[in-house]
């Protein structure tokens, strides 16, 4: 099986902005309100990485197709300059300790080039790798395939090296 990373499109120079919300990694709650900002011509994407990983509605719902043990916050976007809303969802994946010995590092201790070890994996098709200074939202290549043939807006995938066996 391939993988690949699900990254939010740095490309794309206008996309809306949260603010800064209390939300922490433990933060648990049905629905919550986040107030962004919009630039001129500003751009919803499907995929956003800060502050936490946010999903748009069309891309929550292919998610969930693929993997039964995603869960979701809702979380409304809201412009108040311009009366604005928007239902977006944050996104808690299952965490996985797939990192292979075969990755290498900057000597800030970032990841240079990741290399996953695809033992570890399982059968999950979409899930996070987690490193001491980063992580990663990592997609199979049927969710890949899947979301490349859709026009979702703000999305980047990136290959992942698998161990060597």
């Amino acid at each position: 099986m391939e993988y690949f990373i699900l990254r939010q499109d740095q490309s794309i120079t206008n996309p809306i902005i949260p603010l800064k919300t209390d939300l922490d990694d433990d933060f648990v709650c049905s629905s919550v309100f986040g107030e962004v900002i919009e630039k001129e011509n500003a751009l919803y994407l499907d995929y956003l990485e800060k502050p936490r990983r946010i999903v748009s509605e069309q891309l929550k719902k292919l998610l969930v197709k693929y993997e039964d043990n995603l869960a979701f916050t809702a979380i409304v976007f809201t412009d108040v300059k311009k009366g604005t809303q928007r239902i977006y969802w944050l996104l808690d994946i299952v965490k996985k300790h797939c990192i292979s010995h075969e990755t290498t590092y900057y000597p800030d201790g970032r990841i240079k080039e990741l290399v996953i070890n695809p033992k570890k994996v399982e059968l999950d098709c979409i899930f996070q790798v987690d490193s001491k200074r980063e992580s990663f939202t990592i997609v199979n290549l049927d969710v890949a395939e899947s979301l490349l043939r859709r026009p979702f807006l703000g999305i980047q995938l990136q290959r992942v090296k698998l161990e060597r066996r």
